[in-house]
């Protein structure tokens, strides 16, 4: 890995050990093991925002997860930027006032998905932002096609079956009867054109400079925002990178197994999760073999209703089962013991797992949002020589991409101007977070971004997975990086991957 943008940056690639790059200087340095961080001098601290005459009116109201008032707002916004004097729909958010004078440049979030919205998304996550918004306002706004945002839902899946329900991606026919329900084009949903409804946000609000934070597909909506409105911006935090050219779908299968493969091989280096579950990542791989050749009729109830239904458990089910639970490093503590169940014929407590975070997920989720962003912005870097190099010799394979680009076909695509998909360059500092067990957006492509980074950071959490602003120390690194002090990115080192479960009663004594 090399990286171009000044302040060292350790890494663990390489065989003779980690290796600190300074421009086009490469030196051996010492870590404490399990840990990537990076090492820079942060400049100047941020200067007192500037505040221009706000004009958008703002109305109190209660944000789920915060204990004080917020102000609400709404700003019309053209459909189609292409048609200014169009048809409008409304970009809703709200503001978090500081608890004290307001000191620091406001912070804007992005939430990921796509298709999650802000103001849903980082309520859990309000009273561990609480330093953060003491000298700051905090502002939520949900993005263009989620939440109260003109949100593009389609007909609910409550109805659905549990298989479907599991699927990563829904059925053409699915997809084709959710586009008959929208009312916009979805065409006008990309991330190009959210980022100007967020600068207008910033506008009518009085803000000069603002701080991003982002997670997921939130962390490429403020990259697309810093690229272009970059003299708004102060400074970046990125939790798990999607970046503009990650086409989403072909990474999922090398991702994921790369995290099932570090899951393996951390229960064999644990001598009781190694003693319980000695089969590994070859009885896996027997395992879906076997339903490959003849899948298993399995009676569950659904975890929404309660009532039993039969279920034909295969390769395939078991697979994105897999996928989903090592989203959380925490569940993933039980995905040794559940895998067992399931090898000895009881796929249930595995599927149980995957089937709640599953409805979770689509519960806070605009489906039509997800497939306007994925369909325009990732599913078209795709081609079938890709898709089989890059899934070749992976547990999920192929599917998920080809699903994919099935049910792309019939979607209204946004045309992009041909720089839109090109790695994107930023010159604000920016603090590059990943979790080391992430299987969707892993330390690489935090390591990818880092070329076009003037002044960036990268951050591996050891024992993190999907997600990382409320593990450890790291609320405490972002506060310190946004307020423009030096951070302490060695706090990480502590942080370990939950132990593993024996058996349901929990990790040994």
């Amino acid at each position: 890995m090399r990286s171009d943008a000044p302040g060292w940056l350790v890494s663990e690639q390489g065989r003779g050990g980690p290796v600190a790059h300074r421009g086009d200087k490469v030196m051996p340095v010492r870590v404490t093991p399990r840990i990537v961080v990076a090492l820079v001098t942060v400049g100047c601290a941020p200067a007192t925002p500037s505040q221009a005459e706000p004009t958008l009116p703002l109305q109190p109201c209660r944000l789920a997860g915060a204990e004080h008032e917020a102000k609400c707002f709404s700003l019309e916004r053209a459909v189609s930027p292409d048609h200014p004097d169009g048809p409008t729909l409304t970009i809703r958010g709200a503001v978090l006032p500081a608890r004290e004078a307001a000191r620091r440049a406001p912070v804007y979030f992005f939430a990921g998905g796509p298709g999650q919205a802000a103001m849903e998304a980082f309520g859990p996550l309000l009273p561990a932002l609480a330093e953060l918004g003491r000298e700051r306002d905090l502002v939520f706004v949900d993005q263009r096609g989620t939440g109260s945002s003109a949100s593009l839902d389609c007909p609910s899946s409550a109805a659905r079956g549990l298989a479907e329900r599991l699927a990563e991606v829904d059925s053409r026919a699915e997809i084709e009867a959710c586009l008959a329900t929208l009312t916009h084009d979805p065409r006008n949903f990309i991330t190009r054109i959210a980022a100007d409804d967020v600068d207008a946000v910033r506008a009518g609000l009085g803000h000069e400079r603002i701080a991003l934070v982002g997670g997921s597909y939130g962390a490429r909506a403020a990259m697309v925002y810093a690229r272009q409105h970059s003299d708004r911006v102060d400074r970046i935090v990125l939790d798990g990178v999607a970046p503009v050219d990650m086409a989403m779908p072909v990474s999922f299968a090398r991702d994921a197994d790369d995290a099932l493969a570090r899951m393996f091989a951390d229960c064999s280096a644990d001598s009781s999760c190694a003693a319980a579950f000695a089969g590994g990542r070859a009885g896996f791989d027997a395992y879906l073999t076997r339903l490959r050749g003849t899948p298993m009729t399995y009676t569950m109830p659904d975890p929404r209703t309660g009532a039993a239904a039969p279920l034909t458990v295969d390769a395939d089910m078991i697979a994105t089962a897999v996928r989903a639970v090592l989203y959380s490093s925490d569940l993933s503590a039980l995905l040794p013991y559940v895998l067992a169940r399931a090898e000895a014929g009881d796929p249930g407590p595995l599927l149980t797992q995957a089937f709640v975070l599953s409805d979770a997920v689509g519960d806070a989720m605009s489906e039509g949002m997800f497939l306007a962003v994925v369909c325009a912005e990732d599913v078209p870097q795709l081609t079938d020589e890709r898709i089989e190099r890059e899934a070749a010799n992976t547990f999920l394979g192929p599917r998920i991409a080809r699903a994919f680009v099935d049910a792309c076909a019939p979607w209204p695509k946004a045309e992009l101007a041909a720089d839109e998909l090109a790695p994107i360059a930023i010159t604000a500092p920016t603090l590059v977070l990943s979790g080391e067990l992430d299987p969707v957006t892993p330390p690489r492509w935090g390591d990818h971004v880092m070329p076009g980074l003037a002044d960036g950071r990268h951050v591996i959490v050891p024992g993190a997975g999907h997600g990382t602003l409320l593990v450890g120390c790291v609320r405490s690194l972002v506060r310190d990086f946004l307020n423009g002090d030096e951070p302490d990115p060695a706090c990480v080192s502590d942080n370990r991957r939950p132990p593993f479960f024996v058996d349901f009663a929990g990790p040994p004594a």
